[in-house]
């Protein structure tokens, strides 16, 4: 009920939902603009590419063995998804950033070569400056307006759907 046909994100969410890459909140909710965590991101891009087994491991002390997000996380650890937010860490709680979440699907998609995004706040020396220029080639993101990516911004449930949703549907 708090998905508007009219919305940017509408198609993502039905996509999303019909790939079972998430669900609502509850059976009539699904929280589009409610913030996700590192683990919530990473789960979601698992599931987006058919939550394949690692066979690898991880050295991340706050990634508990059976926790929802562990395999996602050893996956994504694997394939050069994510290095964690330091040697021994993941942050499975800390809130996603939209850098980290195109970083992420960037990294999925082989760091392919990119141009300048043309964002006025993504410095062409920020870890996450090809990622955002690959998701702008590549349709994945048009920014938050105005010139601007917001890389630092919380990335909502709606945002990484559609990232996904233009990623892979």
């Amino acid at each position: 009920t708090d998905v508007s046909p009219d919305s940017y994100y509408y198609k993502a969410v039905l996509w999303a939902v019909e790939q079972g890459i998430t669900s609502g909140v509850t059976k009539t909710a699904f929280a589009p603009d409610r913030v996700c965590t590192r683990a919530q991101a990473a789960v979601l891009l698992w599931r987006a590419e058919g939550s394949p087994a690692a066979s690898g491991t991880h050295d991340f002390r706050d990634v508990a063995e059976g926790a929802y997000y562990a395999d996602a996380v050893a996956w994504a650890v694997e394939n050069g998804i994510t290095m964690g937010t330091s040697a021994t860490t993941f942050s499975p709680d800390a809130t996603v950033t939209r850098a980290q979440v195109v970083t992420f699907l960037w990294r999925a998609n082989g760091q392919p070569a990119a141009w300048n995004s043309g964002f006025t706040d993504v410095s062409a020396d920020a870890y996450y400056a090809k990622a955002v220029a690959w998701a702008v080639q590549n349709g994945i993101t048009t920014g938050t307006g105005f010139g601007v990516f917001s890389p630092d911004a919380a990335c909502t449930r709606a945002q990484i759907v559609t990232f996904l949703y233009r990623y892979l549907g």
